[in-house]
């Protein structure tokens, strides 16, 4: 039998294939498999790598649209509705700061001498006020003051309809201080036609008379409260 051992080289083959049954030629390699890149190889690797970025991504975003929000502004810097009205309307804050500042007007002064007031249904009038009185009354009947009398010449009017008391203990002076002071019931008894202690004034009839009061010496009255009894609000007049 011949053996072959020539070359594998089908270039120097000597033209005839080889006998039956004779070696064939070894077969030339096929191309290389491509070689797959790390990422398709580890594909759970990959998974997780992309799912932290996303996370990574999701907090930067999340956190720079947080810092571009304006910051609250506080109550100090927040303009108030005042300062806001203030501006849209100057003219109307002018009258409202004017009203506040304007002036309180004054109080209403009580009725002075000469002026009539009314306490239930008696009218009063003072006609005169004289001051400093050591003793007054008739010749056996005079009476002297602890401190200095006050007289007080009146019109007592009745204006209602029924009959009223004139009760002369009703009606009060007050010094500088608001200390008050009744009057000496027994002084007035003294004076001659004085017709002011527990008078009956029948409707429309009036009675004069003086009211006598004891104060300290050098303590002036100032001013008396009128009342037409015992249930009716006092009405001031001023004595000075």
């Amino acid at each position: 039998m011949t053996q072959y051992n020539g070359p594998q080289d089908p270039t120097q083959w000597s033209g005839q294939p080889p006998q039956a049954g004779g070696p064939y030629p070894p077969v030339p390699p096929g191309p290389a498999p491509k070689k797959r890149n790390w990422f398709a190889r580890h594909k759970i690797l990959t998974g997780l790598f992309g799912l932290v970025a996303v996370i990574v991504i999701a907090t930067a975003a999340s956190s720079s649209g947080g810092s571009s929000d304006p910051q609250p502004t506080t109550a100090a810097s927040q303009p108030t509705s005042a300062t806001n009205d203030a501006a849209q309307h100057p003219a109307k804050q002018t009258a409202k700061q004017t009203t506040k500042k304007a002036a309180p007007k004054p109080a209403t002064k009580s009725p002075g001498i000469g002026t009539p007031v009314k306490s239930g249904d008696l009218q009063f009038t003072v006609t005169k006020v004289v001051r400093d009185q050591t003793q007054v009354g008739q010749q056996y009947l005079t009476q002297k003051a602890q401190g200095r009398y006050t007289l007080v010449y009146v019109t007592v009017r009745n204006v209602g309809k029924e009959s009223e008391t004139l009760d002369d203990s009703e009606q009060k002076i007050k010094d500088a201080d608001s200390k008050t002071y009744e009057t000496d019931s027994m002084a007035e008894l003294s004076m001659k036609n004085n017709d002011v202690w527990l008078q009956q004034i029948n409707p429309g009839n009036a009675v004069d008379g003086i009211l006598v009061y004891d104060m300290p010496a050098g303590v002036k009255a100032t001013a008396i409260d009128f009342s037409g009894g015992f249930f009716e609000d006092a009405k001031t007049v001023q004595l000075s």
